[in-house]
């Protein structure tokens, strides 16, 4: 069971078509947010704007292995 937070593949659907959601998901990811998919905070994760980019390509992508 879910326990926080969306899944990987969720965020994918949910931005799928976007046309800036690598970098709308590269800001979250390197800023952190609340409210988004509920009421617990996602802290900021402290990576380079390129990692994040990574990252958030690959949730855009569909999040696959």
């Amino acid at each position: 069971s879910k326990i926080v937070g969306p899944s990987f593949r969720d965020i994918a659907k949910k931005h799928a078509g976007s046309a800036d959601a690598v970098g709308y998901l590269a800001g979250k990811i390197k800023g952190g947010g609340t409210g988004v998919w509920g009421s617990i905070p996602m802290p900021a994760q402290p990576l380079s704007e390129a990692d994040a980019k990574v990252i958030a390509e690959w949730l855009t992508e569909g999040a696959n292995r």
